[in-house]
């Protein structure tokens, strides 16, 4: 008896659930737009506190050398870090023009 000839029968729900509607993979696709966008915007926001910090830090780094140094050092990198995460959204846009799908607004879908 072979495997592919088995009848496993048909799934159906458990009683209390809510059916879901359409395709599923819009469901899988809208949690990848949904994930982008909360990863670019959680990067953003905690490189603008790093930056924010590193601001306090040179603030109150008063004269020594060691503390301005490690502050501007700290700036230095929450810059880059900054770059890195605008560039990374702006590279998912570009994607989005050029092969004409849409990654970042709802739904998450091909164009035509």
């Amino acid at each position: 008896m072979s495997f592919l000839a088995v009848d496993l029968g048909k799934i159906t729900p458990p009683a209390g659930t809510v059916p879901q509607a359409g395709d599923p993979n819009t469901f899988v696709a809208n949690l990848i737009s949904n994930g982008i966008s909360l990863l670019i915007t959680i990067a953003f926001v905690i490189g603008l506190i790093w930056m924010i910090f590193a601001g306090y830090s040179f603030i109150f780094a008063g004269d020594d050398p060691k503390k301005v140094s490690s502050a501007w050092s700290r700036i230095y990198w929450g810059l880059i870090g900054l770059v890195v995460v605008v560039s990374s959204f702006a590279l998912v846009k570009l994607v989005e023009v050029v092969f004409n799908v849409s990654f970042l607004s709802a739904p998450f879908k091909l164009k035509p």
